[in-house]
C-alpha cells in the first residue's frame, strides 16, 4: 500500500500529494465525512505514513486551507484586473470581492463553506497561522502605518469578516460589494481610526 511512498524522503512533497489526494474527497464526501483512513487510501499510503505527515483531522484540516489559501491569493492578486485600480479603497475592494468569487467557483473550496462545515472552517479561521500570515501581510500592505500587532488583529478581523461572507452570503455579489465598500472599506482604510 506505501507505493513509493517510503523511497521519497521529501516530506513536503508527500505532505503535497496527501493535499491533493484530500481536494477529491472533500468534494464527494463534505469536508465532515472524511476519515483518515480514506485520506490514506486516497493518497495511495498506509494511515502510518498518513500520521507521519499530519497528527490528525485538525492538523491536516489547518495545511489543507493554508495551502488552499496562499493560492488563492496568489491567482486573485496576478489577475491585472484586481490590481488596476489606482485608488487603494478601490483596489482593495476589488481584490476583497475577487477572493469571495474566486473561492465561490473552486468547488473545493466552496463546498468548505456549506453550512454543514461552518463550525469547521470557523474554527479554523482562527486556528491557521498560513492565513493569519496572509491575512496580516494583506493589511501590511493598504495600512503600512499600522504596528505588526494592529495588522494582525485587523487581518484576523478581516478573515471573519470573509467568512462570514462566504457562510452566509448576501443578496448577490453587488449587495456584498456594497457591505465591504460601506464597512469594511473604510474601517480598514481610515487613517484617523487608531489601532493598536
Amino acid at each position: 500500500m506505501t507505493g513509493g511512498w517510503l523511497a521519497d524522503d521529501r516530506a513536503e512533497l508527500a505532505a503535497e500529494r496527501i493535499l491533493d489526494a484530500v481536494r477529491g474527497l472533500f468534494l464527494d464526501k463534505g469536508v465532515t465525512g472524511v476519515g483518515m483512513a480514506e485520506v490514506a487510501e486516497a493518497a495511495g499510503c498506509s494511515r502510518a505514513t498518513l500520521y507521519r505527515y499530519f497528527d490528525n483531522r485538525q492538523a491536516l484540516y489547518v495545511a489543507f486551507a493554508g495551502r488552499e489559501a496562499r493560492q488563492v491569493v496568489e491567482r486573485v492578486w496576478r489577475d491585472p484586473a484586481v490590481t488596476a485600480a489606482t485608488d487603494p479603497g478601490e483596489r482593495l475592494l476589488d481584490g476583497l470581492t475577487a477572493l469571495i468569487a474566486e473561492v465561490r467557483k473552486t468547488p473545493h473550496l466552496a463546498v468548505w463553506f456549506a453550512p454543514a462545515n461552518a463550525g469547521i472552517v470557523a474554527q479554523l479561521s482562527d486556528s491557521s497561522t498560513v492565513v493569519d500570515d496572509l491575512a496580516t501581510r494583506f493589511v501590511g500592505d493598504f495600512r503600512p502605518d499600522v504596528t505588526a500587532a494592529a495588522a494582525r488583529r485587523l487581518g484576523r478581523w478581516l478573515v471573519r469578516v470573509m467568512v462570514s461572507l462566504l457562510t452566509m452570503p448576501g443578496a448577490g455579489e453587488d449587495d456584498e460589494r456594497a457591505m465591504l465598500r460601506d464597512f469594511a472599506i473604510p474601517f480598514l482604510l481610515d487613517r484617523r481610526m487608531r489601532i493598536e
